[in-house]
């Protein structure tokens, strides 16, 4: 995350990928973009925002840092990995 905490990068990087769906023409492209972005908005609509910020420094942004996105047994999209 580049200076800012992980909702507004999760937000910022969900126009960028749909800018890129929008964009390509290539069916693999297209079906992978296609998937990160529905990863993402799961991710968006449900997260506690609060409490991610508060777990972590890198989540709020303070600190430098990237998280991994996945989807969990249960169906719902979490952090699967903070790294920084």
């Amino acid at each position: 995350m580049r200076g800012h905490c992980v909702q507004t990068e999760a937000k910022n990087e969900f126009r960028r990928l749909t800018g890129l769906l929008l964009e390509s023409c290539d069916e693999p492209e297209v079906t992978e973009t296609g998937r990160k972005l529905e990863l993402l908005r799961a991710f968006i609509e449900t997260a506690d925002w609060n409490s991610l910020r508060s777990a972590d420094e890198r989540l709020a942004g303070t600190r430098p840092g990237e998280c991994v996105i996945a989807w969990g047994a249960d169906g719902k999209a979490f952090v699967k990995e903070i790294s920084g």
